[in-house]
């Protein structure tokens, strides 16, 4: 999933990190990302054999994106022109829950889930919080996603108050007042380039999907 040259490349590019350095080298670096390209789509497959929402969007074109290095610089004071990670997920549909994978030296991460969803699946997720909270929390405080997701939920993403139509003294009122509805996973540089770590991925992955199942509920009061 990971080129051996990639850290040592990234690392360079931190140093140096513009378009006149990279160019040059940009046939290196597409290179070791093919190979993660093709760890994503690895992933995605084995991943589909637990998930299968997953299975079922498998031959979907929008089933894997894997990112491009340049940023967004348009709305940055002082843009920095490339990305010193690769990073790729898999979707389960349109706004579905998907996996994340991001890969560089001192920044890697994974995990997923829905990311600032729609007003109406918004509203969905809430309502089926507001619903069931007692199981999403078993999800979260089970033994197995508690060490692999020990900060549980991100709590970045949040509205300042009880949202609308919900009590403020709502026992489950801090997953409400997210608007985005995923977990996070730091990764050391050590654990990336070890040799299990395409295997300790896959068992994160296949601990999330417990949250996805509970997440993908909501999709059902849409209809």
């Amino acid at each position: 999933m990971i080129h051996p040259d990639l850290f040592p490349f990234f690392r360079k590019l931190d140093k140096n990190n513009s378009k006149d350095w990279f160019n040059p080298r940009k046939a290196e670096y597409k290179e070791m990302h093919s190979v993660f390209e093709e760890g994503i789509e690895e992933l995605s497959t084995d991943i589909a054999s637990f998930d299968s929402a997953v299975e079922a969007f498998l031959d979907n074109p929008k089933a894997t994106k894997v990112f491009r290095i340049y940023r967004d610089s348009r709305f940055q004071k002082s843009p920095i022109p490339l990305k010193t990670n690769v990073s790729g997920l898999i979707s389960s549909g349109a706004e579905g829950p998907f996996y994340y994978v991001q890969l560089g030296p001192g920044d890697s991460i994974a995990g997923g889930g829905v990311y600032m969803p729609s007003g109406p699946l918004l509203r969905a997720i809430r309502e089926e919080i507001d619903e069931s909270h007692e199981e999403l929390d078993e999800i979260l405080n089970a033994p197995d996603f508690k060490r692999l997701f020990p900060q549980g939920m991100e709590t970045d993403m949040k509205v300042k108050t009880a949202p609308r139509g919900f009590s403020s003294d709502h026992p489950a009122i801090d997953h409400l007042r997210k608007k985005s509805f995923t977990v996070i996973r730091s990764f050391s540089d050590e654990e990336v380039l070890a040799d299990d770590f395409y295997e300790r991925l896959l068992e994160l992955f296949q601990v999330e999907e417990t949250f996805h199942r509970y997440l993908r509920r909501a999709f059902g009061r849409l209809s």
